[in-house]
Parts: C-alpha cells; structure tokens; sequence
C-alpha cells in the first residue's frame, strides 16, 4: 500500500483570480456535457477546440475511437469536482456504470479549458483494483467523496502560494513546505477508505488516515498545479511512480521502489511462503504508475488525501510531459 502523504502554513484570505471567459459555472456545465456525451455515446456535439489533446489510460486518441463513449451507459454529476479558474481547469471524479454490469468502475479525469472549448482531456477507467494495485471501491465513492464538496463554511482558507506549494511538495520531498495533518484527515485510494488488512489478513482493521512522510514517492518532473480550487481549497498533480506488483495474499498491491522497505518485507513474505509450498503466488513484475493525487488543504491543516492511479509497463513516460 502506498497510503502516506499530508500540510500545514499560515492561513490567509484566498487571491482573486484573473477574469476569465469561462466562470465556474461554465465549466460545470462542459463536465455534464462531457458525462452526458460519454451516456449517450456521442463525442462529436462536445465544444472541442480546432486542434485538441486527449488520452484515455495514457493512450492517446480521438473521442470517438476512445472506449468510454462506447461502454458507458450511467454517468451521474461528479463526487468530485476542481475547478481550477486562474488556468481554466477542472478535475472530476464519479462511479459510473458500462454496459449492463451491474459492478460500477471508477472514472477519474482532467480538462482544459480555453475560450470555451475544450483544449485538453486526460482520462481515466479504473475497472477493478488490478488496474491500479491499490484499494477499489466505486459503491463507496460517492459517501466518501462527499465531504471535499462541503468543507465547513467557517473555515480559515488557504491562499493561492500555499496550495501551489502543497502540489510543489507533493512529490518533491526536499520542498520546504510545512505539513501539519488533521486528526480527522481522509485518506482514500480508488474511492475506499483504505484498510489493508495485510497479506496473510492478520494486518489492521482500522482504515488508514493521512500521512506526509520524508520518505515517499517522488518525481521531481510532476506536472503541479493541475487544479488549483481556492474556493474548496483542493489541489491536483500529476507524476509518474516507478514500482512493482507484487503478490499480496490472494491478490496483489503497487508498492513503489523508493518504499524499499515495503518492497524487501514483500520480499521475505514471498520467500516464505514458497519455502511453505504456497501456490498460485503472482511473480512480482515492474510496472509505472501513472497518478494524479489529490489533496485538500484548509484550516492550515491537510484534510484529505486521494490517490488516484493507472499502471502501465515498466520505465514508461506520461505523454502529458514534453
């Protein structure tokens, strides 16, 4: 399990942002008009810019030739929503619904905005915890989620500089941003408060809270600042993690490589348990997570903590960094 990150500054009254051709309210609506195209399996009646970029899992591709608008048949308004007004940005995440499966996925995304046309799409499809190596549940997302969209109204909020220091921090360990975690902080991975009860289940059955650790994963060529939501005090960015699958139990988890620690306890368990005569144990395999985590920040405290991941091949490279 990944599961550690969190903040803490003076607080201060929010900067107003520049004035831009698309207020809040207009990138709320082209959110529903993308979930609602994604429904009704429609790209083309989308305000795209003349000359776009969208990916679907890291991939690259037109709308139309993406999976999410042949499969998705329920998309409800977004859990999560961060509008980001100084760079005309959002990022959202909901549960929704393929087909007629009757098990919800995750969907997770990032738009760009421009003069009212979409300029950038990054898109994610978490099907099932395989996906990403971590904790999973949609049916849960909603309750989750639901407390970032109402932070209480007396709150001390968090100015412009110290959210973008937040996201400079975030996978940069060396950044000299103070973090101070709030006793009730949420952590979540893929929409669940995580418990991990260890790979043998004799682990914890309390769900994990927030952390900031000296030691986690790091990419000092994160993409900061993807969000930026003064008014709900969340801050998105982006990286890339190198790690491992590795046999957890019956199933498997994500460890990254700097968590080297976890890596060689991982180890040992597997060592152990070939020497028992254990079988069906999956081999461990190098894998590259592409994420995007998400944090709030008010109070002068960090009050919750997402991440939201995708696994790729080893030694890959996102295609959003030039």
């Amino acid at each position: 399990m990944w599961g550690e990150f969190g903040v803490a500054s003076s607080s201060a009254v929010l900067t107003a942002a520049p004035k831009r051709d698309c207020s809040r309210e207009c990138m709320t609506n082209i959110v529903t008009e993308i979930l609602q195209s994604m429904e009704s399996n429609n790209p083309y009646n989308l305000p795209l810019a003349q000359e776009y970029r969208a990916t679907e899992n890291s991939h690259p591709a037109a709308l139309g030739m993406m999976t999410l608008w042949r499969t998705v048949t329920k998309a409800s308004p977004p859990n999560l929503l961060a509008i980001h007004m100084t760079t005309g940005s959002a990022y959202f995440a909901l549960d929704i619904i393929e087909g007629n499966a009757q098990k919800q996925s995750v969907l997770w995304a990032r738009i760009k905005v421009i003069h009212q046309q979409i300029t950038e799409l990054e898109l994610y499809i978490n099907r099932s915890r395989g996906d990403h190596g971590f904790s999973f549940s949609p049916e849960e997302l909603p309750t989750n989620y639901a407390r970032w969209m109402s932070p209480p109204p007396n709150r001390q909020i968090a100015n412009r500089t110290e959210l973008e220091s937040l996201s400079a921090a975030t996978f940069n360990p060396s950044y000299n941003f103070l973090v101070t975690i709030a006793s009730n902080c949420q952590f979540t991975e893929e929409g669940w408060s995580v418990i991990d009860p260890g790979p043998d289940g004799n682990g914890s059955c309390t769900p994990l809270g927030c952390s900031w650790p000296a030691v986690r994963p790091t990419d000092m060529n994160a993409r900061l600042n993807l969000g930026v939501d003064g008014v709900m005090g969340i801050v998105v960015t982006g990286a890339v993690v190198q790690g491992k699958v590795y046999p957890y139990g019956k199933i498997s988890a994500f460890i990254p490589d700097i968590m080297t620690t976890s890596q060689e306890e991982q180890d040992e368990w597997l060592r152990v348990k070939k020497e028992e005569g254990a079988r069906g144990l999956l081999a461990p395999s190098n894998v590259t997570g592409e994420t995007l985590q998400v944090l709030q920040y008010y109070d002068a405290q960090l009050q919750g903590q997402q991440v939201m991941l995708y696994l790729s091949g080893p030694d890959m490279k996102s295609v959003w960094v030039d």
